[in-house]
């Protein structure tokens, strides 16, 4: 890749950049959005391919990787970043959580928050992750702090006494190149089969990366036994995500409704597995934004998510009946029931597909240039 050696130096600081995660993707987003504003982007990471990073424009650094585990890995990586960024003075810094920056931190975590959701209880003093967020946040080093929904920035402004002025709301985006109607439709009938489930079968789904304590499935599970109860005989459940199945497996053997569950690992074309979907769900006790609610709502799949999923407040203005509590399997019992029985489900997934055009990546990557340009003529 051919760089403009007279072009000023933007850094972004993370110390993984892999395809398959939200933060990597978002990294990404800001490269190709830094370099259209005419940036030299280096991206300085400890694990992370090439290929990808020269694919938004950007070059990979990586960094020496602390090799043992502990709250020091992170501020290790901290420490690499500030003397890489000694020696080749960038004109910006991009931190993602990890790194003290005069610039810009964009969060993609609440970890207190998340225990508290989770657990009901506060993270031990020492905390490998919110260790290194509470040292970068508490700094106030930073002109604007950046995260991925209002519920994360509600969060922040509390927790550690930000500004609201300085906090801004940088929605994911999706790519509409893969997921939208047409393509999520065409692999539809393809995917049922290979999951074995029949047309007159409703498939409800559970899709996400991981982390099925923090997703809730343990709840989908207990929500997925009333539906059945409800409905007999006329819904599949699916889960898919990269965690350990057997104790939700368990569960489900428990409740005598195992053979109606389907277990999948991560899988490649995932649009497909939205458009094999009737219904998309993430009970999630917290999710800071869930781009998989997007991309499900992208490919025209109806969903129902908790009030404590970022992703939920693009839902509040017109849909705020598909916003359920995380815990009250009741009420998402009673609400995937009736979603069920209508004829108009659909419509609605055609409406939300609508709905979310104004998240594209390209529509995403144009308000970070906007937001990075503001942040350049701020300086001085």
């Amino acid at each position: 890749m051919t760089e403009d050696l007279q072009a000023p130096l933007a850094v972004i600081a993370i110390r993984q950049v892999e395809k398959s995660t939200g933060a990597s993707r978002n990294a990404f987003e800001q490269a190709a959005a830094l370099k259209s504003l005419g940036y030299r982007v280096a991206i300085l990471a400890e694990r992370g391919r090439h290929e990808l990073a020269e694919a938004a424009g950007a070059k990979l650094v990586r960094l020496k990787r602390w090799p043992f585990k502990g709250p020091f890995r992170r501020f290790w990586f901290n420490r690499r970043v500030q003397a890489w960024c000694r020696r080749h003075h960038p004109a910006m810094l991009v931190s993602h959580g990890d790194v003290e920056t005069p610039d810009v931190v964009y969060m993609h975590n609440c970890v207190h928050l998340a225990s508290q959701r989770i657990h009901g209880r506060d993270l031990p003093a020492g905390h490998e992750v919110a260790a290194i967020h509470d040292q970068v946040l508490k700094s106030g080093k930073f002109r604007r702090v950046a995260v991925n929904s209002r519920m994360m920035a509600e969060d922040f402004r509390d927790r550690y006494g930000i500004d609201e002025s300085t906090i801004e709301i940088s929605y994911p985006g999706y790519d509409p190149h893969i997921f939208n109607l047409e393509r999520a439709a065409a692999g539809r009938e393809a995917r049922r089969r290979e999951l074995g489930v029949d047309d007159d079968t409703r498939l409800i789904g559970l899709i996400t990366s991981g982390n099925f304590t923090k997703r809730n499935v343990a709840g989908f599970v207990d929500i997925a036994v009333g539906v059945e109860k409800r409905l007999p005989g006329k819904c599949r459940f699916l889960v898919v995500g990269k965690d350990d199945f057997s104790p939700y497996q368990r569960q489900a053997e428990q409740a005598d409704i195992a053979e109606s569950f389907i277990w999948k690992t991560t899988v490649a074309d995932v649009e497909t597995l939205y458009g094999a979907l009737d219904l998309f769900v993430l009970p999630a006790h917290i999710e800071e934004f869930g781009r998989v609610c997007l991309e499900a709502m992208a490919c025209g799949t109806p969903v129902v998510l908790s009030s404590t999923t970022g992703a939920a407040e693009l839902l509040e203005s017109n849909h705020a009946d598909l916003i359920l509590g995380s815990r009250d399997t009741l009420a998402w019992i009673e609400r995937l029931e009736t979603m069920l029985n209508d004829d108009s489900l659909g419509a609605l997934g055609s409406k939300l597909s609508t709905l979310v055009t104004d998240y594209s990546y390209r529509r995403q990557t144009e308000k970070l240039r906007d937001s990075f340009d503001a942040l350049r003529r701020s300086v001085g």
